[in-house]
């Protein structure tokens, strides 16, 4: 019995020496990163570094939190941001945002409000630590701009995970639930109230490779860059209005997307209506457009159905025959 109770005893007190240890490594790495990127030339701030949970638990609280990259002009400020982790796990993360904070660019400034947003970050146990999957849920959130726009989302999920058989891939999924888009842009798209002022859901699962793993290099140095995207579902939901997309797209090292994407539309004439009616198609061409259109839905599945492949070569895109416009840049900031 008496070697039991010592055995105890030193386990105990092994256990709270590593978690001072630990402890401490933790707050001292965090005020080291911190005072890297100041010395980059990073606006970087951070009021307090507390780490508590004893004995199970490192929950590290960093108080009025202030980045910014002076290369990408890109910033966030927090009152808080909280990371919590268990003692024995230390590279698994929850990461907990107050209800307000905000995110600026060279373009407007941003202020997300939430009733709750939570994530959990999984990464490799290794020095650069190596992102293996995550997820993030936001409730009833609300961003207003700078700029006097404002939008709303009733619920949103994100998730991604490493693909085991590739190089620096990672699938990556959201959902967006009742998502208010900003007036003024409901007012630009559809002027003649044809569709209701909420989309009703938006999704997004894709395949997509990078030039880099996602690490600490890439908050540090740079961000790594798409290579490839495998599209398995892009679709909203917005009234009689439904959208899908699938396919491939390859990306060089400009940005310019290459390859082909399957699209569906159907009501695609209230499509053709509002863009009439928010003056992105002009009278003129419209009956033109309405042929071809018509055209397209003919070759497959029900009149008010398109069902056609978008096909992007040259940096240019195209719908059937149709050209469409420039494509797409696809480069991460």
């Amino acid at each position: 019995m008496g070697r039991l109770i010592v055995v105890i005893l030193v386990a105990s007190v092994g256990w709270m020496a590593w978690w001072a240890f630990g402890s401490s490594a933790l707050d001292r790495t965090l005020t080291s990163w911190v005072e890297e990127r100041r010395a980059e030339g990073w606006a970087a701030d951070v009021s307090d570094i507390d780490v508590a949970g004893f004995p199970n638990r490192f929950d590290t609280t960093l108080s009025d939190v202030r980045f910014a990259d002076p290369e990408t002009g890109v910033a966030w400020s927090a009152s808080f941001l909280q990371l919590l982790a268990l003692a024995y796990k230390p590279h698994q993360v929850i990461a907990v945002l107050p209800n307000e904070h905000r995110l600026s660019t060279p373009l407007q400034t941003l202020t997300f409000t939430h009733d709750q947003a939570r994530g959990s970050v999984f990464m490799e146990p290794s020095p650069s630590l190596p992102l293996d999957r995550s997820t993030i849920i936001i409730e009833a959130l609300r961003i207003e701009s700078n700029l006097g726009w404002n939008a709303r989302l009733d619920e949103g999920r994100f998730a991604t995970e490493q693909i085991p058989a590739r190089v620096d891939a990672h699938r990556i999924g959201a959902e967006l639930l009742e998502f208010h888009p900003p007036e003024d842009i409901i007012a630009a798209v559809d002027p003649t109230g044809l569709l209701p002022k909420t989309v009703e859901r938006m999704r997004f699962d894709a395949d997509i490779g990078f030039t880099a793993p996602w690490d600490r290099g890439a908050i540090e140095t740079a961000r790594p860059q798409i290579t490839r995207i495998d599209l398995k579902d892009l679709s909203a939901e917005w009234g009689s209005v439904t959208f899908r997309a699938a396919g491939a797209l390859d990306v060089d090292d400009r940005g310019t997307p290459t390859g082909e994407i399957t699209v569906k539309a159907v009501d695609w004439r209230r499509l053709l209506q509002m863009s009439v009616a928010s003056g992105l198609v002009t009278d003129s061409i419209a009956p033109s457009i309405e042929n071809a259109l018509e055209f397209l839905a003919a070759l497959k599945g029900p009149s008010d159905t398109i069902d056609a492949a978008l096909s992007l070569r040259s940096g240019r895109v195209f719908l059937g025959p149709i050209p469409l416009g420039d494509a797409p840049k696809i480069v991460i900031r």
